[in-house]
């Protein structure tokens, strides 16, 4: 695995910003995967948490209203989780390394969801280790039952938050937004981007939704669901990530960044 250099917070949080994860993505994406980084495909997840970054995967489910959809152990000890049989809660040992995904992710229409859950715990994994040091001081060990990192609710979206209010909020939206960043790499990205707009006969530019332009507009609605086909994520994900590298923007915000 490529260790993310950068500098680190006293809590062992990342000093980075978004475009050098974009580039660590890009990095990391090359020495797993680089055929993807020259034709646009699906990252196999599950491959990568075990093959690369040397995690192994349990199904369990995690608790009774699937909020949390995977969570991932920074140490070994024991986890609670629910019998499927009996339907009550029973602790399980896992060891360092486990990544527990609840058993709805297994469903076939989940899959995407599964896709961006796991690689959100392997971004966990890669990039905040030190926050979940046993010999750290400042870390968040402790902050999580049974020192564990339940990373991933199904509906929190940190990717759009406008701000962090605490280290772990902080380090939930760089996860996601490194999530994303893997499963979609920016060239990439640009590749899929200029192959729609050429099928349509269309030159390549930034779309601006609400601004008047009725291609505009129906491009703003099919090209998250375009890209989501592509690269084997939700077409949410698809249209966070083509709006924080500005592929779609809305009319508001459009005027506001050319004033």
């Amino acid at each position: 695995m490529i260790e993310l250099k950068t500098s680190y917070s006293l809590s062992g949080i990342p000093y980075i910003t978004y475009d050098a994860l974009d580039e660590y993505a890009e990095t990391v994406v090359a020495d797993f995967a680089p055929e993807l980084l020259r034709t646009p495909g699906i990252l196999n997840v599950e491959k990568f948490l075990e093959y690369y970054l040397g995690l192994s995967i349990r199904y369990c489910q995690i608790n009774y209203d699937r909020k949390i959809l995977g969570m991932t152990a920074f140490n070994d000890g024991l986890v609670q989780v629910i019998n499927e049989e009996t339907g009550l809660p029973e602790s399980i040992y896992v060891t360092k390394g486990t990544v527990i995904f609840d058993t709805s992710l297994a469903l076939k229409r989940s899959k995407p969801r599964l896709s961006f859950t796991g690689m959100h715990e392997g971004t966990h994994w890669m990039i905040h280790p030190r926050a979940f040091a046993e010999d750290n001081p400042f870390g968040l060990v402790g902050a999580h039952e049974h020192r564990y990192l339940a990373a991933k609710e199904g509906n929190a979206d940190y990717s759009r938050s406008m701000q962090e209010r605490t280290d772990i909020e902080l380090m939930e939206r760089q996860a996601d937004f490194l999530s994303s960043a893997m499963l979609i790499p920016r060239s990439t990205l640009r590749i899929v981007c200029l192959e729609y707009f050429r099928f349509y006969g269309e030159k390549p530019h930034r779309i601006v939704k609400g601004a008047g332009n009725p291609m505009d507009d129906c491009f703003a609605a099919q090209l998250p669901e375009y890209v989501a086909g592509i690269f084997g994520v939700s077409k949410g994900a698809a249209q966070i990530r083509l709006e924080k590298l500005g592929e779609i923007v809305d009319k508001t915000r459009w005027r506001r960044a050319r004033l």
